[in-house]
């Protein structure tokens, strides 16, 4: 008996995941043993030099993909832009910004003070709010003295103080998304090491099956 009980908890567990998963895409995207769905992030990295302009332009996120970019999955795991490859779909749960702690301290605050981050399905934002608000929850934690460098993160550095969406936001197949900073012109420091900020997706990545 207490062998078939926990037969019957390891399946009730199997089925509670399964249905999870199928409520996170919203029943329309995910097909059962046709896609893997695994938690994993879909995420991009944008690059200034000292002395660069930070427009809203050049500063879309999950655009400048692919064997052209220049980058590695360091930076990115998107490899078409603005789309993920058929027939792969993600359920977004949260959202996350992070920048790179060699930021100078006066330009990271002209930023934080001068531009906003959108979220866009297709041609509608999803998002818009503050910078600070999309909490990254990971860093460099701890103190400096330095007044060079700046080690200012977003928010706690650990992963439960992230920022996380109350109603998920689902990439059905070949839908157009990107995210940007949104705001006006900002010319970083030439004394300074530039800009580097990462936009990352957490939530539920569902791609075809091997």
């Amino acid at each position: 008996m207490a062998e078939n009980n926990s037969v019957q908890s390891a399946l009730d567990a199997i089925n509670a995941q399964r249905q999870f998963i199928i409520d996170s895409f919203r029943g329309q995207v995910y097909l059962s043993d046709q896609l893997d769905v695994q938690d994993t992030p879909v995420y991009d990295t944008i690059t200034y030099a000292a002395a660069a302009t930070i427009t809203t332009l050049n500063s879309q996120f999950f655009v400048n993909v692919g064997s052209n970019s220049g980058k590695s999955f360091v930076q990115t795991n998107v490899t078409q832009p603005k789309v993920l490859t058929a027939p792969e779909a993600f359920s977004v749960f949260g959202i996350r910004l992070y920048w790179d702690s060699t930021i100078l301290r006066a330009d990271l605050d002209s930023i934080l003070q001068g531009f906003c981050f959108e979220f866009y399905l297709m041609s509608k934002y999803y998002q818009r709010a503050p910078i600070w608000h999309f909490a990254a929850g990971a860093g460099i934690g701890g103190m400096t003295t330095q007044t060079t460098e700046s080690v200012y993160t977003n928010g706690s550095v650990e992963r439960r103080d992230m920022h996380q969406l109350a109603i998920p936001l689902v990439i059905a197949n070949q839908l157009s998304f990107y995210g940007q900073l949104f705001g006006s012109n900002f010319g970083l420091s030439e004394s300074g090491a530039g800009f580097i900020m990462v936009c990352e997706l957490v939530g539920l990545y569902a791609r075809a099956v091997q």
